[in-house]
């Protein structure tokens, strides 16, 4: 149970920050950024501070999308997944650009996944609820043993 405070703990910091994770559903930036991987994004880096090889974010119609800047032009940022054999045909333009990606971590992202759907919404209550649970019954329990202990001293405390 405090793994998972700290954990949000972290989340609630790096999100006040302006850093938003995304979850990578394409092998464009195979080896760099795995499939299933969570990166993340610093929103609050301009758009004018992005160099060569950068790894940014940005929309591509209703989609995210993460790769790698390979020029940066007057026309925008010219950006291509690493595991892809050309250019992408559009530059990014600051309308388009959300940030740079500041590090990721591997295979998170389908653990993170799981937490989108019904279903995973309601295992990750269930969990919560069923850990407070057994924590309370845990606290019962020693709270009895000590209960019983106290009281087996007062009676012998009697018979003497």
């Amino acid at each position: 149970m405090g793994l998972v405070i700290i954990a949000g703990f972290g989340v609630s910091v790096l999100f006040c920050m302006g850093i938003r994770p995304f979850i990578v559903v394409s092998g464009s930036m195979e080896p760099a950024i795995h499939v299933g991987s969570i990166c993340a994004v610093n929103m609050n880096c301009p758009y004018n501070e992005i160099a060569d090889n950068d790894i940014i974010s940005f929309k591509n119609g209703e989609m995210t999308v993460t790769h790698r800047a390979v020029k940066v032009t007057q026309n925008g940022i010219v950006t291509k997944g690493d595991a892809n054999n050309t250019d992408d045909v559009k530059p990014v333009t600051m309308d388009d650009y959300i940030g740079k990606v500041i590090f990721s971590i591997p295979y998170l992202g389908y653990g993170a996944a799981v937490f989108k759907t019904r279903l995973g919404i309601f295992m990750g209550v269930g969990f919560v609820i069923l850990s407070l649970l057994i924590d309370s019954m845990l606290d019962m329990l020693k709270d009895i043993a000590v209960e019983s202990s106290t009281d087996k001293g007062d009676v012998n405390e009697k018979e003497e």
